[in-house]
């Protein structure tokens, strides 16, 4: 490893954010009369979340248990893919990352096991709802790819089709309202492939089966970093830091399912 490349990795992590406003804080602990403890305080915190190995160490508990690959051999009545995100205007595929892997996965899942497909996500705006982008996606890879996909209003037992839930904005309403989905044609207690991102997945399953769905957990969009090693990971990183708010994002939607499921 040269020294060039040490010291432009070096400049990057320290000149762009988060690192400079680690370096800001510190620099302000040391210089200002008032506040020392206070911007130091920040400092640290900026410093700790935007560390690889402190990001890993929050996501290692949300994704861990869900890293495995299902048992194929296992009976459901279909599969559900919960949206996140999406990106108007796109030019194409307007699903956000994330929402994309989970699209795709589901697509594999339900194609491979002959099960209907439903997506799961609205939005404020109807027009540019998620289960909209995520139907254009499908539409896409359907033209592109030449692969035979059906649509349809409702679900169809042992059947591949595609639908969609677009009422709901949150994961308690994905529960909710794709329950009704499975009541329009009789199952009261449906056994369902779930699909989401990996973090996202214990505060998913829990919602669903508090809705009486039995959840067979299939996570993808893993978060985790394994490959950062070294000094480099112990250096602020913009990825980090997203990392470690997703997770933390995650574990206040957890604490507040003791409040929202009593």
């Amino acid at each position: 490893m040269s020294l060039v490349y040490i010291a432009s990795k070096l400049f990057t992590y320290f000149v762009l954010p988060p690192g400079i406003f680690i370096l800001l804080f510190i620099l302000m602990a040391f210089y200002v009369k008032k506040f020392k403890k206070i911007f130091l305080f920040f400092g640290l915190c900026f410093y700790l979340l935007s560390n690889t190995f402190v990001a890993n160490l929050l996501l290692e508990p949300l994704e861990k248990p869900y890293n495995k690959v299902f048992d194929k051999n296992t009976k459901a009545d279909a599969v559900v893919v919960l949206g996140g995100g999406n990106i108007i205007p796109s030019a194409n595929l307007p699903l956000a990352s994330g929402a994309n892997k989970r699209a795709l996965y589901g697509l594999m899942l339900a194609k491979s096991q002959n099960l209907p497909l439903l997506f799961s996500g609205g939005g404020l705006i109807r027009k540019y709802s998620e289960a909209n982008s995520f139907v254009k996606t499908m539409q896409e890879l359907q033209k592109g790819l030449s692969i035979n996909l059906k649509f349809s209003q409702k679900i169809q037992r042992g059947k591949f089709v595609i639908l969609t839930e677009d009422r709901s904005l949150d994961t308690f309403q994905n529960a909710k309202f794709t329950k009704d989905k499975f009541a329009d044609i009789g199952i009261k207690n449906p056994t369902i492939f779930l699909v989401t991102s990996a973090y996202h997945m214990r505060r998913a399953k829990e919602l669903y089966e508090y809705f009486g769905f039995r959840v067979i957990p299939t996570a993808t969009d893993f978060k985790i970093d394994y490959k950062s090693k070294g000094i480099f990971g112990y250096l602020p990183d913009i990825g980090a830091f997203n990392r470690s708010y997703i997770a933390l994002h995650e574990y206040a939607g957890l604490l507040s399912l003791m409040f929202r499921l009593k």
